[in-house]
């Protein structure tokens, strides 16, 4: 178990991060007790857990499959080339920030392990960052958040948990309406979890049109929540489009991404954030 860590406030944000809904519970797992975090779409038995554990030194996120996941294991094997793109991108990212990565498919840990197996049978997914020295209860709080974050992000990069649309096939779109068809894909780029995460990870849970953040008037409510906007309307994405979360998303308050919606094509944020800042300097010279 994971002393000292309060698990429902890391579920809390970590589904506000990531907009899935996420359960916490204890399990026991190859004799040994652990906090762990479920996808709630995901019939247990069925999913996958992220186990929590912490030593004195460091804290840890694991993925472990379900008994009867052999479904979700194939889906796994056959992401696409988004979803792959986005696999490594995380990869990177959380290599790079200074946590440690260890991923193996079938016993194999090679960097293009992925790249290799075609009937995945066996994946491991941990991952684990060391404590500052000294560290408080804050510092035990915000690793796991960056531990279990980035073992989330990684799955679900391959996974598509929590994207509608994903299980749609392409053939199902026949006959519906042009409008029905568009819907099925614009799901896949509003629901991306991954690319959401990876959004706010870059820029941070503010507004970067007004500067708002939810933590600052709402606390723990509003810790890690900020709406995220598509630079280019999804429906003028085709369906081989890969979305990267820096450049084609943005984090946004509710209040600033109902403006940029208010004409079509939306406006440019940067357009807005010159609007609310004069408006703010106008009032200032008023006074």
């Amino acid at each position: 178990m994971s002393e000292g860590l309060d698990i429902e406030a890391l579920r809390r944000k970590l589904e506000s991060r990531f907009q899935v809904t996420i359960l916490s519970q204890l399990e026991t797992v190859d004799g040994g007790d652990f906090n762990t975090l479920r996808p709630a779409e995901l019939e247990q038995g069925n999913g996958f857990a992220i186990l929590l554990s912490r030593t004195h030194r460091q804290f840890e996120a694991s993925f472990k499959a379900d008994n009867f996941a052999g479904a979700l294991l194939r889906v796994m094997s056959e992401a696409n080339n988004g979803q792959r793109e986005a696999f490594f991108r995380a990869k990177e990212s959380a290599t790079t920030s200074g946590i440690q990565v260890y991923v193996a498919i079938n016993g194999n840990d090679g960097e293009n392990c992925i790249e290799l197996a075609d009937r995945w049978a066996r994946v491991e997914i941990d991952i684990s960052r060391r404590f500052p020295s000294g560290k408080t209860a804050d510092d035990i709080q915000i690793t796991a958040f960056q531990v279990a974050s980035a073992c989330f992000t990684l799955v679900l990069a391959l996974s598509g948990t929590g994207e509608e649309g994903q299980d749609v096939p392409d053939s199902s779109t026949k006959g519906l309406p042009e409008g029905a068809k568009l819907r099925v894909e614009v799901n896949r780029y509003e629901r991306s979890p991954v690319n959401r995460a990876a959004c706010i990870e870059h820029y941070g849970p503010r507004c970067q049109c007004c500067g708002f953040e939810f933590f600052d008037i709402y606390g723990e409510l509003g810790d890690g929540y900020v709406e995220v906007h598509h630079r280019v309307p999804v429906s003028k994405l085709g369906p081989a489009y890969i979305v990267d979360p820096v450049k084609d998303l943005i984090p946004l308050c509710g209040n600033c991404h109902s403006m940029v919606h208010r004409t079509d094509p939306p406006m440019v944020v940067e357009d807005l954030g010159s609007l609310v800042k004069a408006r703010r300097t106008a009032k200032l010279l008023d006074r």
